[in-house]
């Protein structure tokens, strides 16, 4: 899809932002939606009776995701105590049911959601999910929303292709990334701020469906401008060694080093190898150091490197602010750059077309409000789109950033994440790294 990129100020989006209630809900504090009498009945919390209302938390709490599932896991606490704490929901406190999916294979995300199906939930949340869609059905059968930010439009098609209406992935699919990558790099080009040694790229990419698609994308996209691929190495995760691939980059060096995964382990040994003799190329790394473990284990070789994630935490507003505000309270320490805040929206979001329906059990009612709804989080706008019910990525696909989520584009600079991309939401530019000016 082609869209001309349109530049917005501060001013103009506060202006399409005041547009976009017209069509829906668009929500900051929502504490007003979640006061009510509480149920006299005080039974359990499944079904449609009193007492606490129970939704779903399958999230990986070990395994090699277990430190972005522990930003999950946190998010989506912090969203149930506040909302807890404004009155509940219809007066009802939520509680949740935790589940750990590992390696988010078939056969274990059909068992946990079975099992939240059976225990009767309200909603689920469940960050990863399957690549075949196995546990779809089963969810889609009961009829309760479930969340996830699985990032993979091999699950929006299943949705698509089912018609399915109850799921819905909280940001827009990975195919988005090469795109958005592509017009951040034709950006810094145009600045005059970095002029690639040669029109050449080094791709290296984890082999499962979801990365290697990201790797697939950027280099048709970078093809047809001219690039051309020196390397395009697959690996399968986790890898510690990187000297192989190294060797071949140090042999020919790129204008430009890919790199798509997203486990923080694997990029940041990447750098810490690279860094040793690294080559005159440009850095991009996708998602992975949006999880704090990255900083950790990539610590100074992190610094230059660019990266960017389809849903990312905007922390220098209001409601950014606030969130940041009580994570550090509970944890003592910074929140990740997007599942905590991600899993907090998408809780909040849910419990708000729940209070608008009235009852949390009244599937098609909440599904109804879930895909009329515009709700603005820590990570910007949701808008879930007809048919795939995930929302469109802004710049990328949809020039409104009142109602596209924002691709965020970020460069570590000293240690820190600085978002360089897009307007309205940057916050600081480009630099050219060290081993590029020397």
């Amino acid at each position: 899809m082609e869209t001309k990129r349109t530049q917005f100020t501060r001013r103009q989006f506060v202006a399409g932002a005041g547009g976009a209630g017209a069509a829906g809900l668009v929500a900051g504090g929502l504490g007003g939606f979640f006061g009510g009498r509480a149920s006299e009945d005080e039974g359990g919390g499944g079904g449609g009776g009193g007492g606490d209302i129970t939704v779903g938390a399958g999230v990986p709490v070990t395994g090699p995701f277990a430190g972005d599932g522990q930003e999950m896991l946190r998010g989506l606490q912090l969203g149930a105590e506040e909302i807890n704490a404004n009155g509940g929901l219809a007066g009802r406190q939520l509680k949740l049911s935790e589940l750990d999916t590992k390696l988010q294979e078939p056969d274990v995300m059909a068992s946990v959601m079975r099992k939240f199906v059976s225990d009767g939930v309200a909603a689920i949340f469940s960050p990863f999910t399957s690549y075949p869609s196995t546990e779809y059905d089963i969810v889609a059968e009961a009829g309760m929303p479930m969340f996830h930010v699985n990032t993979y439009q091999g699950n929006l098609d299943y949705v698509k292709e089912k018609g399915i209406t109850n799921i819905y992935e909280g940001c827009p699919s990975q195919i988005w990334y090469g795109p958005g990558f592509q017009t951040v790099v034709n950006d810094i080009i145009a600045s005059g701020a970095w002029t690639p040694a040669s029109k050449t790229t080094a791709i290296v990419t984890s082999n499962d469906p979801y990365s290697l698609t990201i790797a697939q994308e950027f280099q048709k996209g970078m093809e047809s401008e001219g690039w051309e691929t020196l390397v395009f190495e697959e690996f399968t995760i986790p890898q510690a060694d990187w000297g192989p691939v190294l060797l071949k980059i140090r042999q020919e060096p790129p204008g430009i080093i890919f790199f798509s995964d997203y486990t923080p382990s694997d990029e940041a040994s990447f750098m810490n190898q690279w860094q040793e003799a690294p080559t005159k190329s440009l850095v991009y790394q996708q998602y992975a150091p949006s999880v704090p473990e990255y900083l950790e284990l990539a610590g100074e070789s992190g610094n230059g490197v660019i990266w960017s994630t389809v849903i990312g935490g905007i922390f220098d507003d209001e409601i950014g602010q606030k969130f940041v505000a009580a994570y550090r309270a509970k944890h003592d320490q910074e929140p990740g750059l997007s599942n905590a805040g991600a899993q907090y929206d998408l809780i909040r979001l849910w419990a708000q077309a729940a209070a608008m329906a009235g009852d949390p059990y009244e599937f098609a009612q909440v599904n109804q409000n879930v895909q009329n709804m515009v709700f603005r989080g820590v990570s910007g706008a949701f808008k879930f789109q007809p048919g795939e019910l995930a929302p469109y990525p802004y710049p990328d696909a949809i020039p409104d950033p009142s109602i596209g989520m924002p691709h965020l584009t970020f460069q570590i600079q000293d240690g820190k994440h600085v978002l360089i991309s897009p307007p309205p939401y940057s916050k600081g530019e480009f630099q050219v790294p060290a081993w590029l000016q020397s």
